[in-house]
Order: C-alpha cells, then structure tokens, then sequence
C-alpha cells in the first residue's frame, strides 16, 4: 500500500490513500491492457459520479446520493483509491441511515481527493504503455 493521508483528513484516514496490490492484482487477472482500460473509465466516471451525489444533495434525494456514493465506493476499492472509497462509504452510510448531514464536507473531500487518484493511476497507466 502506498500513499500518504492528506492532511487535515477524517478520523479513519490514518490508513493509506491508494493500494497499489489492487492495480497489481487487475493487472495479474486481466493484463495491462484491461488495467488501462478500467483506469480510463474511472477516470472518466468517477466525477460524474461525485456530481451525481452533489446533484442528490442539492435536491435533498437521499436514494439518488447514496446510489451515486455506492458506485463511487465500489469502483474507488477496485481500483485502490482508498480514501475514495472510505469517503463515498461514509457518505452512502449516512444516506442510507436517512440523513443528508455532513455528506456535502465529504464530497468536498471527494473533490479534492480525486486529483491525487487520478495522477496516481495515470502514471500507473503509462507504465502500462509499451
């Protein structure tokens, strides 16, 4: 596992911010050619999905936000991007405990988060490249 936590994080995000045996796990099952393609979906999804659970906060639709932080979760732990996924996890828990509170300081820290995720797992794609 590799990557520092960012500072200032939640409780919890003592653990590491990425884990590259996930990558190298994709990598083992599928080759680096799926590798590079499930980066290049990520990358492309998972900000639509952070602005689909901003979407749901905005309009107060605790399904709509707990769906899009579910996906977000699931594909953050697949790929490796922990915090990601410990993040949407908390926010899809509080949507699906009925309450909205605090899910907006999460998708903050989604936005700023992905950045990092993203600049990890293009270099990580790019060794992929022949």
């Amino acid at each position: 596992m590799t990557g520092p936590t960012a500072p200032g994080g939640s409780a919890g995000d003592e653990l590491p911010s990425t884990d590259q045996t996930a990558l190298d796990r994709l990598r083992r099952f599928g080759g680096g050619k799926l590798l590079g393609e499930m980066i290049n979906l990520f990358i492309t999804t998972a900000p639509e999905r952070i602005d689909a659970a901003r979407k749901g906060l905005a309009a107060e639709d605790i399904p709509a936000t707990e769906m899009a932080l579910h996906s977000l979760k699931s594909s953050s732990a697949q790929l490796g991007a922990m915090r990601m996924q410990r993040l949407s996890e908390r926010g899809e828990n509080l949507a699906r405990g009925g309450t909205l509170a605090g899910v907006l300081e999460l998708i903050r820290e989604l936005d700023d988060e992905f950045p990092r995720v993203q600049s990890w797992l293009e270099r990580a794609r790019n060794t992929e490249t022949p």
